[in-house]
Formats: C-alpha cells, structure tokens, sequence
C-alpha cells in the first residue's frame, strides 16, 4: 500500500543566517552548548551515525553528511562541502545547510547556514574543552591559520580564558595583519602577527591548529610544559596538523572514539607507530560530565583532537534556535 498524504499544510521554516546565528549564540552559550552535547554523547544519549564523506579526488573536494537525534535535545542532519579550490576563484571553501526538525514528528523546523554552524561550533568545541584542560592562569594563546575556523578558534579561546595576548601565524603574512585587524574588535587580548608557527607557539599556554594540512603546521617541541593544543582543521586520514612529538608529550582528548579512528589522521598514523593507544584518548564529555578527571597537573600538556560531531550541531542548532524564537531573530518562510 501506498502511504496516503495526511496533510497539504504548508511547511513553516525559520532560517537562520551567519549573523542571526551568531546572535542568537553567542560564544560562551555556544560553549556550553558543546559541553551539554558531548556530555550527552559520552553517556550514550545521542543516536549519531558515522558520518559519510563524498570523496572528489580530481578537485581534491570533499562533501560531509552528517546527523543525529539527542532526545534532550533535538534531531538535526547536515551537509557540508569543503572545496579548497573555491580560494582561487575568491568562492566559500565551505559551504553547507543544516536543517533542524521537529523531533516529535520528523518534520523540518528551521534551516541554518551550514558554513558559519560548522565554524561557531567548531570553535565552542575548542573553547569547551580550553575550559575543561587549560591552565587557570593561561595568559598567551596562539592561532595557526588564520581562515574561517580562525576566527572562531580565537573567539573561542578568549572567551574561555582572560588571555593577554594571542599570536597568529599563517603561511601569508598579509592575511595575518588583516586578520588581526578584523578580529581585534572582537576579543580582549592584544593580537599579534607572529613571523613563524615556531615563535607562535613556544611560550604559549593554549594553542589552536585550525588548518587543512597534510603536514604537520605545528613542532611539538616547541610546547611549553602545561600548555593546552586544539587540533581542529584536520578531517581525514591523510591530513596532519600536529606532529608526533605533540601526540607523544600530551594527554590526548576526542570527541567520539569511532570519529577519531575514522578521521584523525595524526591519532591513527601515532597509534600505528607505536606512540599512542587508542585505549588512552578520552572523550571530552566525560570531562563535561565530571565521569573523568582532566588536567592532573600545573605541567601537564593536553591534547583535544576534534574531527566534529552531528551531536555538536544538534546541540547548537536547539540553542541558538530557542533564543532565536524568543527575540524574533532569523526570517520565517513557508514552502
């Protein structure tokens, strides 16, 4: 048989763009919001499937799929793009839509900018878990790249502590002043253009590695003892942005261990060379949730790996969302 419709009603949808979104979250929220996800994650509350990934190896492009329901909640599926190329001709490299739906009934609710939902929560993932390892008294924070998921590892970071200063390295020099400049406004540490991942790094407290690399961007070397690293950019096997010598001196953190495993190349390609042990990652929502201890001690590096998570944006989304209705933000359609 054949399902009968039930109903011509039309569907209504609130569509949240970046600046509406950013509105409605603001970053300490959106903190939260990360610890309230992977806390639920790690107590097995969220019904997630591995996110699939769309492969173009002729434009070096790669297309994400993601979702999950939280009972606590919401249910919410995405699809994202990242097409390095698009830099050349001055286009988005990441593009996407997230859409939100009812969890009662499975019909669609709300539509999101994919893009801007990746980078914000993307970057409350790394002021989360800056909150939940990082030194007290960190003081000096370091950025190496400078694109989208910069400005948001920035934000993120000196929103979970009261940094002094940060220091920015990318590959050019002139993105970085103009970086710097933009973002300024925005945080409360003084930003500065550091002329080498080296001298960003060394002295640093809290460390973020927001790239697309295929080589490590960062010497774990350089790391001075209690700091705190966030490796955020890397997504597939093939990618390092953290080197051994970071994963061998820190306390390693994940957002989920079948992500990981699938995704964070530096853990895999560590595990394999006898450095690390994936019986020794912990999941940050057992931090969130206090079923785990964090930092052990003043000198204690510490590592969060996040390749993302489906939960993260369901967390988000219900976020932003409920704020949203309750300020009139975002623009209502009907399809």
């Amino acid at each position: 048989m054949r399902p009968e419709a039930v109903s011509s009603a039309p569907v209504r949808l609130l569509v949240l763009d970046a600046a509406s979104l950013r509105e409605a979250l603001p970053m300490p929220d959106a903190i939260q919001a990360m610890k309230d996800g992977f806390g639920a994650l790690a107590a097995g509350e969220a019904v997630a499937p591995q996110r699939a990934a769309i492969g173009m190896e002729d434009l070096g492009a790669t297309t994400l799929l993601m979702g999950a329901h939280v009972p606590t909640m919401g249910l919410a599926t995405k699809i994202v793009s990242v097409f390095p190329s698009n830099a050349a001709a001055g286009r988005p490299v990441v593009t996407g839509l997230a859409l939100v739906l009812d969890p009662a009934t499975g019909e669609p609710a709300a539509l999101v900018e994919g893009a801007a939902l990746t980078a914000w929560r993307t970057g409350a993932a790394s002021g989360a878990a800056t909150d939940l390892l990082a030194r007290e008294d960190a003081r000096i924070g370091a950025i190496i790249g400078c694109g989208t998921q910069g400005v948001t590892q920035l934000r993120a970071i000196d929103a979970a502590r009261e940094l002094d200063e940060v220091r920015v390295f990318a590959r050019n020099a002139e993105s970085v002043r103009a970086f710097c400049d933009a973002e300024a406004p925005h945080v409360r540490a003084r930003l500065v253009p550091a002329p080498s991942a080296t001298e960003a790094v060394r002295g640093a407290d809290v460390v973020c590695a927001a790239t697309t690399s295929h080589v490590p961007v960062l010497d774990g070397a350089d790391l001075a003892e209690g700091a705190h690293v966030n490796g955020v950019g890397s997504f597939t096997l093939e990618m390092r942005e953290v080197d051994e010598r970071t994963i061998e001196r820190a306390t390693i953190y994940i957002d989920e261990l079948e992500a990981a495993l699938t995704e964070a190349g530096e853990l895999v390609a560590a595990e394999a060379a006898g450095i690390t042990a994936r019986d020794e990652w912990t999941p940050i929502g057992l931090i969130a949730r206090g079923a785990a201890p964090g930092r052990t001690s003043p000198d204690e590096i510490t590592f969060f790996k996040s390749v993302g998570h489906a939960v993260q944006d369901v967390a988000a989304t219900a976020r932003a969302l409920e704020a949203a209705r309750a300020r009139g933000l975002g623009t209502a359609i009907e399809l």
